[in-house]
């Protein structure tokens, strides 16, 4: 009787990353940046991208995702930041997903991922719903983190 082989990792795809994020699997976010980042994606798998970034932003948002929420907004934050122009990511999406993770920060008065958040829509001068800039409630959020206690 044949040895059973050892099961081989699934292999990266949109539908195994996207079901490892509905697992919340620790490592589902470094793998997604890692298949993400490499070059030559087709155009679907660039609208599975965004399609990925969404969920993803829903599950660090949703309080019973066991995602570590600020290690998964860090990773999407640098995707955004490296690949954004070349994923062909528009402004307003941008601006969506950034606005909702600095909020969900703030909210929480984890200052730092809220401060990045906001920090890479003001660098590449993404205007806020209104059409002003988050240039505001980037200084504010620099007050706000002034204000905590040492550690």
């Amino acid at each position: 009787m044949p040895k059973a082989q050892p099961k081989e990792k699934e292999p990266d795809s949109l539908p195994s990353l996207l079901k490892r994020l509905d697992k919340d699997d620790p490592k589902v976010m470094a793998d997604f940046a890692r298949w993400a980042s490499e070059p030559g994606r087709t155009p679907k798998e660039i609208e599975g991208i965004h399609e990925f970034i969404e969920e993803a932003e829903h599950r660090i948002r949703n309080s019973r995702s066991k995602l570590d929420r600020v290690e998964a907004a860090q990773i999407l934050l640098k995707l955004l930041r490296e690949d954004s122009r070349r994923l062909g990511m528009h402004e307003r999406f941008l601006a969506s997903i950034c606005g909702a993770l600095c909020t969900y920060f703030q909210n929480r008065k984890i200052w730092d991922p809220a401060i990045e958040s906001c920090e890479f829509l003001v660098g590449r001068a993404i205007p806020d719903e209104d059409g002003v800039g988050f240039h505001e409630r980037l200084d504010w959020l620099y007050r706000q983190r002034a204000k905590r206690t040492p550690d």
